[in-house]
């Protein structure tokens, strides 16, 4: 398993490698990464004939797809129409959506996987069972075609959101790890 952690001060300059298949990319940064994600994407819809896209949180930017397919080819349309988009906004939605996906090899990308799952209206224990159904079902996938996972970090702070996070960096097969990095405030001596 490959692990990388980096400390950026700007995250978007991280050129994350597209997944490969038989394996599980997981991308575990703050919200600052998702123009990357959608770099990565695009290097996945001019390889592949489809790409899924399974978006937790809502956070699918087609403008920054578009820009970044614009910079790679000039048939951005035709790349457009690989890209299928299956919007999620509860565990049990990302958990049916992930279950139907094909294994005919088309790549899959999660985006916010985690952010459908921490419904607090939920038990604990409901979402937990949810998430390794649907990490089985990645799981699944993941043996015949590549996958990505992006969790946010802003979300995955407390010992219960620990529970859900382990789990998902459990099934990758790299993992990387971006953090952005503070600048302190520090004011220059006059004298």
């Amino acid at each position: 398993m490959f692990c990388y952690t980096e400390c950026m001060s700007e995250i978007t300059a991280v050129q994350l490698p597209a997944p490969q298949r038989g394996k599980i990319l997981v991308v575990a940064a703050p919200r600052g990464v998702r123009s990357t994600m959608m770099t990565m994407l695009a290097t996945l819809a001019l390889q592949s004939r489809q790409v899924m896209v399974v978006d937790g949180g809502n956070v699918f930017d087609g403008y920054t797809l578009a820009r970044e397919l614009r910079q790679q080819t000039i048939q951005v349309h035709d790349a457009l129409k690989r890209v299928m988009l299956s919007r999620v906004f509860t565990c049990y939605q990302m958990g049916v959506t992930l279950s139907q996906l094909p294994l005919d090899g088309t790549p899959v990308v999660v985006l916010d996987l985690l952010g459908t799952f921490f419904d607090e209206n939920l038990s604990f224990k409901k979402r937990q069972r949810l998430l390794y159904q649907s990490l089985g079902d990645l799981r699944r996938i993941g043996a015949m075609a590549p996958v990505a996972i992006w969790v946010k970090t802003r979300s995955i702070s407390g010992d219960e959101d620990q529970h859900f996070l382990r789990p998902v960096l459990g099934i990758a097969s790299d993992i990387w790890e971006l953090h952005k990095m503070t600048i302190p405030d520090y004011q220059l001596p006059l004298f």
